[in-house]
Parts: C-alpha cells; structure tokens; sequence
C-alpha cells in the first residue's frame, strides 16, 4: 500500500466526533485533527487537553509511524528545469543557481542562453531565470543567505558545507555545520542526513558513534 494509501485510509476511519465529549457529529467542520497523529478529532483545546493522558501513548506510537512512512517513501528523481531531461546522479552532473533555487544539469550550466530575439549572452547568465551570475564570493555568500533564509534547504546545506570548510570567507565551525544540515535534513534533503551521517561516522565534529 502506498502512502497516499494509507494517509486516505487513515482519513476515512476518523470519526466525525470529539474523541474526548463525543460531540461534534452536527458540526464536523469544526473539530480540528491531532497534528500529531492525525487519527482522532477534538472540538476544543480543552477536549484535547483532558483526552491527552489516555491518547499520549497511541499518539507517540502513530506519529512514529507517520514520520518512518514521510521519510521512506520512494521520491522521484528530478527533472532539470531548463531541458526536462532527468538530473544524473552524480553531484558533478548539476548545478544549483543561487539566484532561482533552481538546480539545472550541467550542460545547461554550460549551453550558451540566448535573449528574445535569439542574440547571444555574452555574461554568464542563468539560464532558468536569466540573473547574471555573480560577480564576487560576497554575492555568492549574499544570495545563498538571502535564500536560506527563506527556508531553502539546498542553501541551508550548501551553507553548512562552507563552515565546515572554511570556504567563501566563512569560520571553520563543525558545530555550526551540523547545525545546518539537521535544519536541511528536516525540511527533507537527502544529501543533509548522508552528510550527518558520516560526519558521526568518521567523528568530524562529534564524538564518532
């Protein structure tokens, strides 16, 4: 069964009613979800609060189950954005634009990009957004930080890379690095929990475990 699956399943076995009063089947619209579990309904703060001693070990236990669902369910490779042509996996074969978000393949990094009226850019020039690239490592740094900022977890990794190297003017900082990747990890980055890991594995910044 997939996630959707089982998030829809889930869905359909919640009773429209108060786990805690039982109330609510009149007004459904009101009765609000446990953003933990997502299995049982409250009316109020209070019903959810009262209910709270006797859903608190269920509710661990579904959200465990949530959280290992969200972070093994199989994800799409991406498609480059420029040419629609799958991303190689290969870290070498992409690049991440700085001004967009966006990562593009390599050979769209390098491909000549062309105005309207097909005259040729001669500055480098992204070509998914069309942003000169920039002209100094403070623009750089600038753009990366205007981007993490924002909740951009490529960036926020990216950024924790440069401490942990001491690259682009940044203090060699371990304890900053990893606090950058977690942030990257939760909002879903792959490459954040690889670099978490080995950096545990090797004891680079913490104690090897």
């Amino acid at each position: 069964m997939s996630t959707a699956d089982s998030a829809n399943n889930n869905k359909d076995d919640i009773p429209d009613v108060c786990a805690n009063c039982g109330k609510g089947e009149e007004s459904t619209s009101d009765l609000k979800k446990c953003a933990a579990c997502l299995s049982v309904k409250y009316c109020c703060r209070d019903c959810q609060i009262a209910h709270r001693p006797q859903h608190k070990k269920e509710c661990k236990r579904r959200a465990a189950e949530l959280h290992e669902e969200a972070l093994f369910k199989e994800v799409e490779p991406e498609d480059c954005p420029v040419c629609i042509v799958r991303l190689p996996l290969l870290e070498t074969g992409s690049t991440y634009m700085s001004c967009c978000g966006k990562v593009i393949c390599s050979g769209c990094a390098y491909a000549p990009v062309y105005d309207d009226k097909g005259n040729r850019i001669r500055e480098r020039t992204c070509p998914f957004c069309r942003t000169p690239a920039p002209a100094s490592d403070e623009e750089t740094v600038n753009r990366l930080k205007k981007r993490a900022d924002g909740g951009d977890a490529e960036s926020i990794c990216m950024m924790g890379c440069y401490y942990g190297n001491g690259h682009y003017g940044f203090p060699q900082d371990y304890s900053k690095t990893l606090e950058l990747w977690r942030r990257a990890a939760e909002l879903g980055h792959a490459e954040a929990c690889s670099k978490i890991g080995s950096a545990y594995y090797h004891g680079k910044g913490v104690e090897r475990d």
